[in-house]
């Protein structure tokens, strides 16, 4: 199968002072009709620079996609216009952001939210865009969607305004679905309530996904493959079932450690020495270097390739050069 979204070498560079900060350096991602596809890795890894790349939002003047290929169903969003890119944004592609609170406009009802998508993408009248408004946040589980359209977001709960922000993407059947930490700021319950939800409205109108998350717990119960960053680079990807079987890279098994095993009668839980290091101060040869149990002289002066492997899994690491395809 053909992939719907393809990132090739994608690069994505902040310029501050005539010096070039590589956010995102060269990075491929592709994701199948139908698929989800987690990002993961710590904060400063580049996954949501990623996914505004993918989205024409990189933060400007300052920041800019500098290399790279962004083929969304065979076209290239990279060479878009801001106005050809409007039409996609919203429509083919929508984004749920970390925040909800932050996203939706505290002045106006969440019925005039969603319906402004479906006027401007659909071409709506107002009355068939209120009706089908309340027909997409019944979907999404209100079962008083009809009193809820003229509400304002400070009168729902955290839960309610994700569930708002994924009626508002789904509104306009996207082809691709972005997700970037929408389950953060929720407690437990709620959060495995939207993970549901996600799955079921995938499923409903075959929408792919790209998830961006750092929460393994979060991957295992809705990704298909999963995509390990780590400063601004792929270190690893694999199917979801591969890595948490046998994850390759240490930055990967360092992230699996850090996960609590209700079996495991322990004290204290395994953690990654160190920190992710600033886009303006990386370390010469491999970026997880400093921070490697495994790492050796060739690691501190030279950069691993991304190394291809059977069962459509890479790695970057040096202790599986000569393993490719095995």
């Amino acid at each position: 199968m053909s992939a719907l979204l393809e990132v090739r070498n994608l690069k994505t560079h902040f310029f501050r002072k005539k010096q070039a900060i590589p956010a995102v350096d060269g990075v491929d991602i592709s994701i199948k009709k139908g698929e989800t596809v987690a990002l993961v890795g710590e904060s400063g890894s580049g996954k949501s620079i990623t996914s505004l790349s993918i989205m024409g939002l990189v933060p400007s003047p300052g920041g800019k996609i500098v290399d790279g290929e962004i083929l969304f169903d065979g076209q290239d969003l990279v060479k878009l216009t801001e106005n050809q890119l409007c039409k996609v944004r919203g429509n083919d592609i929508s984004m749920i952001f970390q925040e909800p609170m932050t996203s939706l406009n505290p002045v106006l009802t969440i019925g005039e939210q969603i319906t402004e998508v479906l006027i401007l993408h659909q071409k709506m009248s107002k009355t068939a865009a209120m009706k089908k408004a309340i027909e997409m946040l019944e979907v999404v589980g209100f079962s008083r969607a009809a009193e809820i359209v003229n509400d304002y977001p400070h009168r729902l709960s955290g839960g309610m305004r994700q569930r708002v922000m994924i009626a508002m993407a789904m509104s306009c059947n996207p082809k691709l679905l972005i997700a970037d930490e929408p389950t953060t700021a929720l407690d437990v319950t709620i959060q495995a309530q939207i993970l549901d939800l996600m799955k079921d409205l995938s499923h409903k109108f075959d929408t792919s996904i790209l998830l961006i998350t750092h929460d393994l717990g979060v991957v295992s119960e809705v990704a298909d493959r999963v995509v390990v960053m780590y400063c601004g680079q792929v270190v690893e990807e694999a199917s979801v079932d591969d890595l948490f079987e046998e994850p390759l890279h240490p930055y990967t098994n360092g992230l699996m450690g850090s996960i609590p095993d209700i079996e495991e009668d322990i004290s204290r839980l395994q953690s990654i020495d160190g920190n992710v290091p600033p886009p303006t101060n990386l370390p010469q040869g491999c970026r997880f270097a400093p921070r490697c149990p495994k790492a050796f002289d060739r690691c501190h002066s030279e950069i691993p390739e991304l190394l291809q492997r059977s069962g459509n899994r890479s790695v970057r690491c040096f202790l599986y050069e000569g393993e490719e395809a095995k």
